[in-house]
């Protein structure tokens, strides 16, 4: 089964996004910007009054986190669980975390499509299911996908396009085991542009602390 997600070699957007009991109780703006060779994600999250709150890094299979609010820069090797421990919800690879940034499905390696009433189910060379999508399927835009090994679902709704590629305008993360779920509203996208290399950067005030994510003493205390 093709995703479709071979398409774009690069995102900028700009949007909405809130997360149930995580940071603020409002809404907060985000800019979110992806290229694919290599991949490199940088997400910016800002309070609704202008106020920064979250700088993301992805780049290198490095991870850096800048929290404004403990004034705290983060780095280390990039894990699913270092991501989700700034942004519950996103335990997820780095390919998966291009797809959905990107407003679209992630689709995961597979070696069987298994065909049922309603929803196509993913299995790895085990016979283990890894995936499933639910129908409809409109402009090759699922309706929901559910990842069991994540214990996520996510659904797409309010398709729209931008140089003919289609992606969703509204992207809802639930997860179980206490996850926090994730909603993202998308304002403004711009696929396969150029995007300047300064916005792949992360700049630490100088008054700054940096913690080492590998280290023990890298926990949040989330």
């Amino acid at each position: 089964m093709e995703s479709g997600n071979d398409m774009i070699s690069s995102f900028y957007s700009m949007g909405v996004v809130s997360i149930k009991g995580w940071l603020i109780d409002s809404d907060a703006d985000i800019l979110i910007a992806g290229i694919k060779a290599p991949l490199t994600m940088k997400i910016e999250i800002t309070h609704s009054w202008g106020k920064p709150l979250l700088h993301v890094l992805i780049k290198n299979d490095r991870l850096e986190v800048l929290s404004f609010q403990e004034k705290t820069l983060y780095t280390g090797v990039y894990s699913p669980e270092a991501l989700s421990r700034f942004l519950p919800g996103l335990n997820l690879s780095q390919e998966m975390i291009w797809a959905i940034l990107g407003s679209r499905p992630p689709v995961m390696s597979h070696d069987v499509v298994t065909p049922e009433p309603g929803r196509i189910a993913l299995a790895d060379e085990n016979g283990r299911e890894v995936e499933t999508i639910y129908l409809p399927v409109t402009d090759k835009i699922p309706a929901k996908v559910s990842l069991p090994a994540q214990s996520l679902e996510i659904s797409f709704s309010d398709i729209r396009g931008d140089n003919g590629i289609p992606y969703a305008g509204e992207i809802d993360l639930k997860g179980s085991k206490s996850m926090k779920d994730l909603e993202l509203k998308i304002s403004s996208m711009s696929m396969n542009s150029i995007i300047p290399d300064e916005i792949f950067t992360i700049e630490k005030p100088p008054s700054y602390k940096t913690i080492n994510l590998d280290e023990p003493q890298g926990e949040t205390g989330r």
